[in-house]
């Protein structure tokens, strides 16, 4: 009685009546029951042989057969939908998207994941800077197709990641720069005259984001405790198909029962058409302390601020609707403008502005002034972190809350700085 063949092993045998050598290599069971296999095959038995050999090798180290079907267009749409959609955050999820859809799928479309080279991820790196796009853009891109191919890995796709092969494309010069104090203190002057000009100083004298400014809650507001909480961030999701294929639709946004594309379990508050309120970016609430200039210009606000409010939002246009990330941009230009920062040229918008414009501060340099300012006045690192919210990957905690004695001084000592603007 022969031998029974374990498991892995693999046998190799004629197929007369196909005039072929097949290859057969045990890779486990179905649910069923049945026997899975996995086979090879050639008119030439040391082909076959080989074929054999190199399968076994695989299963071997990898634990089962790799995928050679695999496009990497395939891969990228179920990456997509399967790893990133239901974990990511919106805009995150776009930006991954983005970088598939502009540079990974047009460049390698139709490779097989298990055959690509060093030289594949080199070509799609090239792809972006022969395009004239920065650095930090070629970067952002290796950083999606790594992450693309280092899934392939997990699921035994492929061998190994083949872009980490490579050295990593260098992010270029930081154009995040901070605005002086001469400036600041201009900008603050501008935005005290406008009904929202508190809307700057959150950006300003806490580091407040542009996302968490624009989906800042009443609740967020404790002027018993004199403390503001950061616990939203308004971002604009995309649609997606809630009919299981039902609708005659194509896209999702016109499916009768489309819904947000949502992390599943991810904290949320739809507010009009895509745009939600979703947690912070350090995906933690945090709480700081408010300086008595800020928290007076607060009451102000919210006492002669008289707009209808559905939304329950600290900062809204007229109507009550929310105040998009476009409008937020455009109206710090104007501001930008009339503080005399930049030129009419620079507060055009990108498009429109004259080639070798110089480049416009944005709203993430009011962010950036705050934090440069803290440094100046020598407030400790994990201070400003805590109070601009920074991420932590080695923080354990979900909640921060920032109101120790440190935090209030180092604040106090931002709006010392600042005092020119804020008594005015």
């Amino acid at each position: 009685m022969p031998k029974k063949r374990n498991h892995g092993d693999g046998g190799l045998f004629y197929v007369p009546s196909q005039g072929l050598w097949r290859g057969v290599v045990d890779v486990g069971y179905y649910p069923n029951g049945q026997r899975k296999q996995r086979t090879v095959s050639s008119k030439s038995q040391r082909t076959a042989r080989t074929k054999l050999e190199a399968l076994k090798k695989e299963i071997a180290e990898f634990g089962a057969p790799l995928d050679n079907t695999m496009t990497v267009e395939a891969w990228a749409d179920k990456w997509l939908r399967t790893v990133c959609e239901p974990h990511m955050k919106p805009a995150a999820l776009q930006g991954y998207e983005s970088a598939v859809r502009r540079w990974i799928v047009p460049t390698l479309r139709k490779k097989k994941v298990s055959a690509l080279k060093p030289s594949d991820a080199r070509a799609v790196v090239q792809a972006v800077t022969d395009a004239g796009r920065a650095l930090s853009s070629a970067q952002k891109v290796y950083a999606v197709l790594s992450s693309m191919l280092e899934a392939a890995q997990l699921d035994g796709l492929i061998a190994r990641n083949v872009a980490k092969d490579i050295k990593a494309p260098g992010t270029g010069e930081n154009n995040r720069g901070a605005l002086s104090t001469e400036d600041a203190l201009k900008v603050l002057e501008v935005a005290a005259r406008r009904l929202d000009g508190t809307r700057w100083w959150y950006a300003l004298l806490a580091g407040v984001r542009q996302g968490e400014r624009i989906g800042a809650t009443l609740d967020s507001i404790d002027l018993e405790n004199h403390e503001f909480t950061v616990q939203w961030s308004l971002t604009e999701a995309r649609f997606k198909h809630g009919c299981d294929g039902k609708c005659r639709f194509k896209r999702a946004g016109s499916c009768p029962d489309r819904k947000l594309r949502i992390a599943a379990g991810a904290a949320h508050k739809p507010l009009e058409g895509r745009l939600c309120l979703v947690r912070p970016k350090s995906g933690h609430v945090r709480t700081f302390p408010l300086i008595p200039a800020l928290e007076e210009a607060t009451k102000r606000y919210l006492d002669s601020d008289k707009r209808p409010n559905p939304h329950g939002l600290v900062w809204r246009n007229d109507d009550g609707s929310p105040i998009t990330a476009g409008q937020d941009s455009g109206e710090w230009r104007s501001i930008l403008l009339e503080a005399g920062v930049i030129t009419e040229e620079q507060a055009k918008l990108p498009k429109d502005r004259a080639p070798g414009t110089p480049e416009v501060p944005t709203t993430h340099w009011a962010r950036h002034t705050t934090a440069t300012v803290l440094m100046e006045l020598g407030v400790d690192a994990k201070v400003i972190g805590e109070i601009v919210g920074h991420v932590d990957t080695k923080t354990t905690r979900r909640y921060q809350h920032v109101s120790s004695a440190a935090a209030r001084s180092a604040l106090e000592a931002l709006g010392a700085h600042f005092s020119a603007a804020l008594t005015a």
